[in-house]
């Protein structure tokens, strides 16, 4: 809540201006959660319901919504390593996901043998990529990602290459 009244306290939309003014504080949901930035969001999953949770990550083909919730987290993380330009590649990542049984979700695999793998950037790729095949099916993004890393340089004499972002040595054809 502390959060959010930040949010709303920094904001210099004139919808909020607006609404302030004329219905005053709290603003309601539909129009405080414009201000919300990606954390505040995932914030406020963690803490909803878990049937709520569910409800909404179904959608996103994760039907258990407490796992969607780490996914969340992550996401979170590694959109703040982008957005102030940090070091990705060979990273490890702090706030590691959770995945789904084999069973539900093929592709995380590669993740459950490798634990080492899970604490790299490549399968938080590869779950926006899950993502987007919900949010946005005719997105090219996938496709520009993926020539990208298929562009990535060869540096494994430097120790550098696909596998230490955590891909699996089969990614191409899972992706």
């Amino acid at each position: 809540m502390s959060r959010q009244a930040q949010l709303i306290r920094q904001s210099k939309e004139e919808f909020v201006r607006h609404n302030k003014a004329k219905y005053g504080l709290p603003l309601a949901i539909w129009v405080a959660c414009e201000v919300w930035d990606f954390g505040a969001m995932s914030r406020l999953f963690d803490g909803m319901r878990e049937q709520e949770q569910d409800s909404i990550s179904s959608f996103y083909g994760v039907h258990n919504g407490r796992i969607f919730a780490t996914w969340l987290r992550s996401l979170n993380y590694l959109r703040n390593v982008c957005a102030h330009h940090s070091r990705l590649w060979n990273r490890n990542i702090i706030d590691q996901p959770k995945f789904p049984p084999v069973l539900e979700m093929p592709w995380v695999a590669p993740f459950e043998r490798h634990p080492q793998a899970r604490a790299r950037c490549y399968p938080l790729i590869r779950m926006a990529r899950h993502l987007m095949a919900a949010i946005n099916p005719n997105s090219s993004w996938p496709d520009r990602m993926k020539d990208h890393l298929r562009d990535f340089p060869d540096l494994r004499h430097l120790g550098m290459d696909l596998a230490g972002m955590g891909a699996p040595a089969d990614w191409e054809a899972q992706w």
